[in-house]
């Protein structure tokens, strides 16, 4: 147990001897650099060396001495670019000041400079002037979003100038506005289809505003639901909107409407030949095999589904639309189904025997060919599978709507009839939030 815990220590004392070996040949290469007067050099060598060891000496004496000249050298270049492009030394006393920040987190204490400091910090309240009287302009023109990021600009070359904390948060607040996000209204009867709409619609657009929108705030939807009648909840009016932006404190409205659905049906069955294998072993212990043919027949069942919907973005209050959005959208459902019922296990069935498939490679790419155009990615076990375990499925059920999110036309659903189209109505406008959301991510962003 001894021997093993010496070679422990030794493992340990060998890997720390590596690292200062490799941190003392990183400062000596700072050292050099530095000599040469290639201050970027130097200064990345010695970072990378006192990082490797901080408590090296030789690789803190040469990160002193490299960031020493490069704080000289930062001073020399503001000073001399202030005599031609003020904006340009305040953008290069930012990057002096955060270079100043990373030496005093690898605690290293640079020379102060009263004089300079004196002078960098004028540089930088004269860009912070410029950017705050471009804000004022902004606002006073009556483009508070302008202003917002004219008066963050000033407050990033100097935050305690004046008082631009504030001006960013008065111009933050001119320039957002509330919207409040209407149920769609229901033209084609479908029971339940405005409101799940639009309960999609608020919490997609909350979810994702907080994130993506600078300027937009979403009117919650219990605010809506506190402010609204029964009667303009399910019927919203163009004239109701002013009125109910105004108790819910909302500067624009989305309202929409959904309408001109339309379907349309298609059905036929496909025959499929089916090989089963048997296998037979005989008095000396000899397996053979043969394949009987039967048949697969599959019903495939396709459903297209269009509904019309459009969507204005309204300005409460001159009732102008910001913006509008009209639409197309489109669902496909295919179900299969089949009344064959094999025996497992399910491998000892296949579109074409072993045999058959190996000497005829075109007749079995013309059987793939036929399986694929039907039954899109089934695997012919699971096939089978399902159509002994899932028989209940020859009825459809609303609690299946979910699987028809699903691309349907590329690989069916097990099914033995179709969604009804009020169900799929409800799958072709699962997106209409998207449409919201992007009307609403242009405006935020004029």
């Amino acid at each position: 147990m001894q021997t093993l815990f010496r070679h422990a220590a030794l493992v340990v004392f060998t890997c720390t001897a590596a690292a200062c070996a490799s941190a003392a040949k990183l400062a000596r290469q700072s050292d050099e650099s530095l000599a040469k007067g290639d201050l970027r050099e130097a200064y990345d060598r010695a970072l990378r060396a006192v990082e490797k060891d901080p408590q090296l000496q030789a690789a803190r004496a040469s990160y002193t001495a490299a960031s020493t000249r490069v704080d000289a050298d930062y001073r020399a270049r503001i000073l001399a670019t202030a005599t031609g492009d003020a904006l340009a030394a305040a953008d290069l006393a930012l990057d002096h000041r955060a270079f100043r920040l990373e030496v005093a987190r690898h605690q290293t204490a640079l020379e102060a400079v009263p004089d300079y400091d004196a002078t960098e910090q004028a540089i930088l309240s004269g860009a912070a002037r410029l950017y705050y009287r471009r804000g004022d302009e902004a606002m006073a023109a009556g483009r508070p979003k302008v202003a917002v990021g004219e008066f963050t600009t000033a407050a990033r070359y100097d935050d305690r100038f004046e008082d631009v904390a504030m001006r960013v948060e008065e111009a933050r607040r001119a320039a957002t506005v509330r919207v409040a996000l209407m149920p769609f209204a229901d033209r084609v009867g479908i029971p339940g289809l405005a409101q799940e709409i639009a309960d999609t619609v608020q919490r997609q657009i909350e979810q994702r505003g907080g994130r993506e929108f600078r300027f937009t705030e979403i009117v919650s939807a219990a605010d809506i639901e506190r402010n609204m009648t029964v009667a303009e909840l399910r019927n919203l009016r163009p004239d109701d909107l002013a009125g109910v932006a105004g108790r819910v404190g909302a500067n624009w409205i989305v309202t929409g409407r959904i309408g001109g659905l339309r379907s349309t049906d298609a059905e036929r069955t496909v025959r499929f030949p089916l090989y089963h294998r048997f296998d037979q072993k005989d008095s000396t212990g000899v397996v053979t095999s043969r394949w009987d043919e039967v048949a697969l027949p599959v019903q495939s069942r396709q459903r297209d589904v269009t509904v019309q919907y459009d969507l204005d973005v309204i300005d409460a209050a001159t009732g102008v639309v910001l913006a509008h959005r009209d639409r197309s959208a489109q669902v496909v459902a295919r179900v299969v189904w089949t009344d064959f019922i094999a025996e497992q296990p399910y491998d000892r069935y296949a579109l074409l025997p072993p045999d058959v498939r190996k000497a005829d490679p075109r007749r079995a790419r013309v059987v793939d060919g036929q399986w694929r155009d039907e039954l899109g990615s089934w695997d012919l076990g699971d096939f089978l599978r399902q159509s002994r375990d899932q028989r209940a499925r020859s009825r459809y059920s609303s609690r299946y709507r979910g699987e028809f999110y699903a691309n349907t036309r590329e690989t069916p659903a097990w099914f033995g009839e179709l969604p009804g189209e009020q169900d799929l109505a409800f799958v072709a406008l699962r997106d209409v939030w998207r449409d919201v959301f992007g009307a609403l991510e242009e405006l935020d962003a004029k």
